[in-house]
């Protein structure tokens, strides 16, 4: 049987890991393919007529839309018990639109990390920001003493944009309260309502302003995503806070160590709020686009711990699993993510992936290309907006 994803590399070799045990127990070989445009190919795939038998979502809300035109298959009842019984009660309020009645949640990630180098920190004086103010703050200061605070890059071929929608997202969690982001996710709250037109603003002071980021607006427009933090590791380096995910591990050299007194460490992006900063997080969904019974156990498997176990052990995985917990993780690193995201107050997922397909991975996505391009907030905000409208 077939397995369609967004995962390549050491991701792809650590699904294909995972699906051993399955296979050995049930005689059923699975294919996985992977690609870098994944949306779009596997739009044209299940439009073409020639679906995988499942296909794991990086996006929930393109995963919603093909599930409403008919493409993919509401999950079976035993799996979505299995599902719901496995997996934490907080996905329920992070996740919208349906996806608990099309997909089993199968990996996370927490998004709201900044990497930075704990020796160059010392070295240099700097202290790890404790609100968003001393960020605001630290930031200047890097520039004033010539090195750009901030690493970015949003080249990612027909996803190009995405790191930028993830500022975004963070932002408006840090500057507006919980409901706020749940009304613009929800497309009740448009792009040109002040509070999402503030949270460009804060962006564009933090990150865009000149001087703010490495190489400026055309290195960050130019840049893999994969390729951003680079420049954080020469000598001297030539920038020093890279906001990702926790999967951008998966991108820095098997040499680099990371931990307070490793090469690299992460913190997470602070709010003037006050108590813990909230989480926005990402994850991938399985969801069945054929109706047979090897489709429906290995949605099954996938919906419990064993279905990952192997890629925890090997490291890069966060568990959505409530019984799987921060000391069952063998790396340290995810140790680390595993605990921020069992004692997170406020957690909400990534909202471009979220929303309609057309706003999401389309105008919101060009929007963010455009306005790091030119600066102009209101028309990059109606153009985000007219997605809507599509």
């Amino acid at each position: 049987m077939t397995v369609f994803g967004p995962w390549r590399a050491a991701a792809a070799d650590a699904f294909r890991a995972s699906m051993e045990p399955f296979e050995a127990r049930t005689g059923i070989d699975v294919v996985y393919t992977g690609s870098g445009s994944f949306a779009a190919d596997a739009t044209r795939r299940l439009e073409d007529g020639q679906p995988p038998d499942v296909v794991v979502f990086p996006q929930p809300g393109l995963m919603t839309d093909l599930a409403e035109r008919g493409y993919l298959l509401p999950l079976q009842t035993d799996v979505a018990s299995i599902a719901q019984a496995n997996h934490a009660d907080q996905l329920a309020e992070a996740t919208a639109r349906g996806t608990a009645q099309t997909g089993v949640v199968y990996r996370l990630n927490v998004k709201s990390l900044v990497w930075y180098q704990p020796q160059v920190f010392a070295e240099a004086g700097y202290e790890v920001p404790q609100t968003m103010t001393q960020l605001q703050e630290l930031a200047a200061r890097m520039a004033a003493d010539g090195t750009p605070p901030w690493c970015i890059g949003v080249e990612a071929f027909q996803a190009s944009g995405w790191p930028a929608t993830d500022w975004v997202e963070d932002l408006l969690l840090r500057l507006q309260p919980p409901d706020v982001y749940d009304a613009w996710v929800a497309g009740e709250t448009p792009f040109t309502d002040e509070a999402i037109a503030d949270t460009f603003s804060t962006l564009e002071d933090l990150v865009l302003t000149p001087g703010r980021a490495f190489g400026g607006r055309r290195t960050i427009l130019n840049t893999a995503v994969g390729e951003a933090q680079a420049p954080m590791f020469t000598d001297p380096p030539g920038c020093l806070m890279y906001r990702q995910a926790s999967f951008q591990r998966d991108n820095l050299d098997p040499s680099i160590a990371i931990g307070p007194d490793g090469d690299t460490d992460v913190f997470v992006l602070p709010t003037d709020a006050g108590g813990q900063p909230p989480l926005l997080i990402g994850g991938t969904f399985a969801a069945a686009a054929t109706d047979t019974t090897e489709t429906w156990d290995l949605l099954a498997y996938l919906a419990t711990p064993e279905g990952s176990s192997a890629w925890l052990e090997r490291g890069g995985f966060i568990s959505p699993h409530r019984d799987v917990e921060p000391q069952d993780y063998a790396d340290d690193f995810d140790a680390q993510v595993a605990e921020l995201l069992h004692t997170a107050s406020t957690v909400r997922f990534d909202g471009s992936d979220l929303m309609e397909p057309a706003v999401g991975t389309g105008t919101f996505l060009d929007a963010m290309v455009r306005y790091i391009a030119t600066g102009r907030l209101s028309e990059s905000l109606t153009l985000a907006q007219s997605g809507y409208d599509e």
